[in-house]
């Protein structure tokens, strides 16, 4: 591995309460590290920050704002480095998470993986061939019925590079929680960008009713979106240009139906044994300062 992405979880002009700030950053830093980066060879930190002002110069910053109407999903700065703008919604430890993931995977937001066209297309009446996908990990099941928990914290899935293979192969993942079976799936409520060579246009299937269409699935031509064409044309990067067209559900609708995989596992019992280990470790140090004490007045106390 090269030098590692460091990155940096910070509100700005939102009160975040410094115990969930601290907490995110934890549980999306242990994904990263055990989860994710093993899998996709990539080696990343995430510390918290109270201002944006404290950011490292060298770190990328997860933003969270109160709103961030149109605006949400990837962004580069003036010198083309990534950040994220997350809204600080009751889920925004899962659209932090989501964030993180694909902008370590794809951190100049223009990343392509060649592969098939997905069946889920070509089922709709689009010609079979081979396209180049935009690589974002996380969009194809991301819908918060199949995120799932680190310490309590809900955080997204992510597939694998096994997600463009040809063919399913048995006992091979396609995402890490297994909720994407085969090859180059998009689940309800998410969605997936390819860039067709013959007819150069950017397509997009979406797993989600919008105003374009309430049949699930359907197919957008991205070139016919006008934003997606002005924000190309004005130099923004694919991934930040295909944020700014594309809705999906909120997560509060997303985390409905009975196909939940990991997404509420263990997070009401490691909350409670996380209240349990703290309550242990107070007892423990009272005890340890007590000890102290009688120590010292039986002379037997260690010498400092």
């Amino acid at each position: 591995m090269g030098l590692p992405v460091h990155l940096a979880l910070v509100p700005d002009g939102v009160n975040i309460d410094a115990s969930d700030l601290t907490r995110v950053a934890g549980a999306i830093g242990k994904q990263v590290q055990v989860d994710f980066g093993p899998i996709w060879n990539i080696h990343a930190t995430i510390s918290p920050y109270a201002r944006l002002e404290d950011v490292p110069l060298d770190s990328w910053p997860v933003i969270i704002k109160s709103q961030v109407e149109g605006a949400a999903g990837y962004h580069e700065d003036e010198n083309g480095q990534p950040f994220a703008l997350v809204e600080a919604d009751a889920d925004w430890s899962l659209t932090a998470s989501h964030e993180t993931l694909e902008m370590l995977a794809d951190p100049f937001g223009r990343r392509l993986a060649s592969g098939n066209l997905l069946d889920q297309a070509i089922k709709l009446g689009l010609k079979r061939g081979r396209v180049r996908y935009l690589v974002e990990v996380c969009d194809p099941s991301e819908a918060g019925r199949f995120s799932y928990q680190v310490g309590g914290v809900t955080v997204s899935d992510f597939y694998t590079p096994h997600f463009f293979e040809p063919v399913k192969v048995p006992g091979r993942n396609y995402s890490f929680t297994g909720a994407i079976s085969s090859p180059r799936t998009i689940l309800e409520g998410g969605y997936i960008s390819w860039y067709e060579p013959v007819s150069k246009h950017w397509m997009q299937l979406r797993m989600f009713p919008d105003e374009l269409s309430q049949a699930v699935p359907h197919v957008v031509d991205l070139n016919n979106e006008t934003v997606f064409s002005k924000l190309r044309a004005a130099g923004h990067n694919l991934r930040s240009a295909i944020d700014r067209v594309t809705k999906p559900p909120k997560y509060q609708e997303s985390f409905a139906g009975d196909k939940l995989t990991a997404a509420n596992v263990n997070r009401d019992a490691a909350a409670e044994a996380q209240t349990a280990r703290a309550a242990l470790l107070r007892d423990t140090i009272k005890a340890l300062g007590g000890e102290k004490v009688k120590s010292a007045r039986s002379g037997k106390g260690r010498n400092r």
